[in-house]
C-alpha cells in the first residue's frame, strides 16, 4: 500500500492506527506498518519521530529490550542537544528508556528515566495523570527487580494522588497492581481489599482491560485459598474477554492460571495442554518477556510430578535465563524450589538441598511470603525424610516457620498440612542419634541409658546429673540457662529440657540470635506489623509467636542488642510483646531455653549484658563440660561415631589403639562436633577392612601431648610452643578473654603480636571463653 505523507489528517490517521495496533498487542502488525511507512523515504521531523517512539513501544511489547534501550536513550541525546525545549518528546522517550533498560537487568538507570519523566510531568506540564504514569512504572520496576516494599510504597502513594484528583481509573490501575504486591509479600487480607477497589472501580467505569486483569487476580486468589470452582470460573470468565476484546497478554495469563487450577487438582495432562499453549503465545508475543520464566517454572513443575526430572531442569534452566537477562529476581528466587525437586528425584540430595537454601534466603531477602513458605515446607519435609538427627531438628524448625507464615496468611489448608507433618513428628520420639533411619546403633554398655534417650553419648556423671536436675524441674516454667563451649551439645541438652517437660508436644522453636541478620533481628524474634499508612513492611509472626505454647531455644543469646535484651525481659516477666511497627502488645506463653559460649556474668560486669536479664535467664542454670575434660567420653563417643560412620558407609574400619591413644590426648576444641567430624573424614577416606593409624587420623595440630616420636629438633619446637602457648592460654582466660588486657600482662606485648601468636598456634575462642 502507498502512503503519502503529510502534515495533516493522514498523519493522524496513521498515528491512530499505530495506537490501535498497540493498544491491542498486535505488536508485529505495528512494526509491519512502520517498515512500510520508512520504506517511502524521510519523513517530517515531528512524524519521524511519532513513528520511532510507536516503534520502540511495539519492540517493548515484543521483548526486544536492548533494541529499545540503544534507540531511546540515543533518541534523548539528540532531543538534550538539539531541541531540549520538546518536553513532550523528551517525556515519552524517558518512559521508553526506561522499560527498556528496566528489563536488561539496569534498575537504578531506570529509576532515574521514570523519576525525570514524573518530574516534566509535575513541573512543566502540571500533568497530574502523566506523574501517576511514572509512578506506577516506578512501582512495577521495584516489583519485578524483587524490591516489593518499594514498590508497595510507590502505589499506596500513587493511589492517594489519584485519588485526591478524583482520577478514577488510575486509582483502580494502582489498587489492582497494589494488590498483586502485597499477595506477593503474602498479605492476603490487605491485597483482598485492594483487588475489591480495583473490580469496583474498573466495574463502574466499564473498563474492559482492568475488568479482565481483576478477575485474573480474584481467580488465582481463590485458587490459593483451594476454591478451585470458583477459581476456574473467574479464570475462564477472564480468558473469553480476553479473547473477544484481542487483549493477548490477558489471554496468556488466563491459560497459565488454568494450568495452575489443573495442577492442584493434579490433572497433570490439562496442565501441560494449558501451559504449552500459553508459552507459545508468550513467545510469539515477547520472547523476552516476563511470562516466559513464570511459564517455564509452572511446566517444569508438571515434569516432575510427571517422573521427568531432566526435562524439568532444562525447562527452569529456559526460564532462568530470561529472568536473569530481564532482572526478574522472584522467578529467579521461585524456580530453586521446582530444581530442588528435580534434583531429589535424580537422587542428587546434597543439591537439591543446596539450591533449596538459596532459594530460602533469596525470599526471605524479597520478603515474598507465599513462595517462602512453599519452599519452607518442601525443605523441611525432605529434610525429615533423612533420617540424621541434624537434619531432622533443621527440617522441623523449617516447618514451624512455614506454619507461622501460613497462619499469618490465613491459608488454613496450608496450616493443617503442616500440622500434620508435624504431629507425626511431634509424637513421643525425641531426637536420638540411635534413631537414625537405616544406621541404628545400640547403646554402649558404658554410656548412660537416661542420656543416651536424648543423643547424649556419655558416662561422665556431671552430665548425667544435669539430665536428673532437668528430669526434676520438669513442672517448672523457669528459664533454663546453659552454658558451654561451641560444639559439646547444648542443644541436645535444651531438646532434653523440652522433651522431658510438660510442653513435649508443644512446639520448639530455635532461634540463632548469632546468625539473624542484624537489622531484622527484633523483626525475627518479635514479629513485624505493616507500617500504616506507608504500606511498608511485610506483615509477619516472629519466633515467639511461633512457639506460643511451648518452648524457644535462643542459641547465643549473648549476641542480642540491648534493645533486643529489654524486648526478651518483657516478654520473660510479662508474657507480652510488641511487633515492629506495632501498637499494641501481644501475649505468648514461651518457656526460654537460653544458650551461650561466652561468661554472661563476665559480660554482666562489662556492662555488655543487662543484669536483671541475666538473672531471670538464670533460673536453671545447667553448665556442659568441654570434651577435652571428659577423657572417658572421647573413645566412647568416637567408638559410637564409628560405627554410624560405617553403618552409613557400608564398609568396616578400625582404628589402632595408638590411633584411640592419639584422640584421647588430643584438647579437641571443637568439641563433640570436631570429634565427630575426625571420625566421619576417617571412615569416608578409607578402604573397606582398613586399620587406620595414628598418622591417618585427621585432627587439628593441638594435642596435649603425642604419642608418636618425632625427631628431637621437632620435640624442641613443639616444647617451646606449646610452653608459648599454655601461657598465653593462661593470660587470657585470666583477663575474660580480653586481648588487650592479656597482651599488656604478657610484657606489655603488643595486642597485634598477640593476635599473631594465637593464629600461630591455633589457639581459638572456645578455649578461653569471651572475645575482646
Amino acid at each position: 500500500m502507498s502512503i503519502e505523507r503529510t502534515h495533516g489528517a493522514e498523519s493522524t490517521a496513521i498515528e491512530k492506527r499505530l495506537e490501535e495496533l498497540i493498544s491491542h498487542a498486535r505488536f508485529g502488525a505495528a512494526l509491519d506498518l512502520i517498515a512500510e511507512i520508512q520504506s517511502g523515504g524521510a519523513l517530517p521531523a515531528e512524524l519521524g519521530r511519532s513513528i520511532t517512539l510507536a516503534r520502540c513501544r511495539a519492540l517493548l511489547g515484543l521483548g526486544r529490550w536492548r533494541e529499545v534501550a540503544e534507540a531511546a536513550e540515543r533518541v534523548l541525546e539528540e532531543l538534550y542537544a538539539h531541541e531540549p525545549g520538546d518536553k513532550k518528546a523528551i517525556l515519552e522517550f524517558h518512559i521508553a528508556a526506561g522499560r527498556a533498560v528496566w528489563r536488561i537487568g539496569r534498575p537504578s538507570r531506570a529509576e532515574e528515566h521514570f523519576r525525570a519523566a514524573y518530574h516534566i510531568s509535575r513541573w512543566d506540564f502540571e500533568d497530574l495523570e502523566g506523574m501517576l504514569r511514572s509512578r506506577n512504572l516506578l512501582g512495577l520496576c521495584f516489583l519485578s527487580a524483587g524490591e516489593i516494599q518499594r514498590a508497595v510504597g510507590e502505589f499506596v502513594r500513587g493511589q492517594l494522588q489519584a485519588r485526591g484528583a478524583g482520577l478514577y481509573h488510575e486509582e483502580a490501575n494502582f489498587s489492582l497492581n497494589l494488590s498483586i504486591a502485597l499477595a506477593k509479600l503474602g498479605q492476603f487480607e490487605q491485597s483482598d481489599y485492594e483487588l475489591n477497589r480495583a473490580r469496583s472501580l474498573f466495574g463502574e467505569r466499564g473498563h474492559s482491560r482492568g475488568k479482565v486483569q481483576t478477575r485474573l487476580c480474584l481467580g488465582q486468589r481463590l485458587r490459593i485459598q483451594g476454591d478451585l470452582r470458583g477459581a476456574e470460573t473467574q479464570v475462564r470468565g477472564a480468558l473469553s474477554e480476553a479473547e473477544e476484546h484481542g487483549f493477548e497478554r490477558e489471554h496468556v495469563i488466563a491459560l497459565e492460571y488454568l494450568g495452575d487450577v489443573a495442577l492442584d487438582r493434579y490433572d497433570n495432562q490439562t496442565a501441560i495442554e494449558r501451559y504449552d499453549q500459553g508459552l507459545l503465545l508468550a513467545e510469539r508475543l515477547a520472547p523476552e518477556g516476563d511470562l516466559i520464566p513464570e511459564l517455564c517454572r509452572r511446566l517444569a513443575e508438571v515434569h516432575v510430578r510427571i517422573g521427568e526430572p531432566n526435562r524439568a531442569l532444562i525447562t527452569c534452566e529456559r526460564g532462568l535465563r530470561v529472568a536473569r537477562r530481564i532482572n526478574d529476581r522472584f522467578e529467579e528466587a521461585a524456580t530453586c524450589r521446582v530444581m530442588a525437586m528435580a534434583n531429589q528425584i535424580l537422587g542428587h540430595r546434597e543439591r537439591a538441598l543446596r539450591v533449596a537454601r538459596e532459594g530460602i534466603q533469596l525470599l526471605r531477602k524479597l520478603e515474598a511470603g507465599y513462595e517462602l513458605m512453599r519452599m519452607l515446607v518442601w525443605s523441611g519435609e525432605a529434610l525429615l525424610a533423612g533420617g540424621d538427627a541434624e537434619e531432622r531438628r533443621a527440617g522441623r524448625d523449617y516447618l514451624w516457620e512455614a506454619r507461622s507464615l501460613a497462619m499469618t496468611m490465613n491459608l488454613d489448608r496450608w496450616v493443617e498440612r503442616i500440622e500434620k507433618v508435624l504431629g507425626v513428628e511431634l509424637q513421643p520420639a525425641p531426637p536420638s542419634q540411635a534413631r537414625r533411619s537405616g544406621t541404628a546403633q545400640a547403646r554402649p554398655d558404658r554410656a548412660d541409658p537416661d542420656c543416651f534417650r536424648f543423643g547424649i553419648v556419655t558416662q561422665d556423671p556431671r552430665i548425667v546429673e544435669l539430665i536428673r536436675i532437668l528430669d526434676r524441674a520438669a513442672a517448672s516454667r523457669l528459664p533454663i540457662l546453659i552454658l558451654g563451649e561451641r560444639g559439646c551439645g547444648k542443644e541436645l541438652l535444651a531438646r532434653a529440657a523440652h522433651e522431658l517437660g510438660e510442653r513435649r508436644n508443644r512446639p520448639f522453636v530455635v532461634g540463632r540470635c548469632a546468625s539473624l541478620p542484624e537489622g531484622h533481628l527484633d523483626a525475627d524474634l518479635f514479629g513485624q506489623d505493616r507500617v500504616v499508612g506507608l504500606g511498608t513492611g511485610a506483615t509477619r509472626a516472629g519466633l515467639f509467636e511461633a512457639a506460643n505454647g511451648g518452648e524457644i531455644y535462643l542459641d547465643e543469646v549473648s549476641e542480642l542488642l540491648v534493645g533486643a535484651q529489654a524486648k526478651l525481659l518483657r516478654v520473660i516477666e510479662m508474657g507480652e510483646l510488641r511487633r515492629v511497627g506495632a501498637a499494641g502488645v501481644r501475649q505468648v506463653d514461651v518457656r526460654v531455653i537460653a544458650a551461650s559460649t561466652r561468661d554472661l556474668a563476665s559480660l554482666v560486669r562489662r556492662g555488655l549484658f543487662r543484669d536483671d536479664l541475666y538473672y531471670r535467664l538464670n533460673g536453671i542454670r545447667l553448665e556442659m563440660p568441654p570434651l577435652r575434660d571428659r577423657a572417658d567420653d572421647i573413645e566412647l563417643i568416637g567408638r559410637y561415631v564409628l560405627g554410624l560412620s560405617c553403618a552409613q558407609a557400608k564398609k568396616e574400619v578400625a582404628l589402632t589403639e595408638e590411633a584411640w591413644a592419639e584422640l584421647r590426648v588430643h584438647t579437641w576444641p571443637g568439641n563433640v562436633q570436631e570429634l565427630k567430624a575426625s571420625i566421619e573424614r576417617t571412615v569416608a577416606l578409607a578402604q573397606d577392612g582398613d586399620r587406620i593409624g595414628p598418622e591417618l587420623v585427621p585432627i587439628r595440630p593441638t594435642r596435649r601431648s603425642t604419642g608418636r616420636a618425632p625427631s628431637p629438633h621437632r620435640s624442641s619446637a613443639r616444647s617451646e610452643n606449646r610452653s608459648e602457648r599454655d601461657q598465653i592460654l593462661m593470660a587470657l582466660r585470666a583477663h575474660d578473654g580480653n586481648q588487650s588486657e592479656a597482651a599488656r600482662s604478657l610484657g606489655n606485648m603488643k595486642r597485634t603480636t598477640l593476635l599473631y601468636k594465637m593464629k600461630k598456634l591455633d589457639i581459638r575462642p572456645e578455649e578461653y571463653g569471651s572475645t575482646a
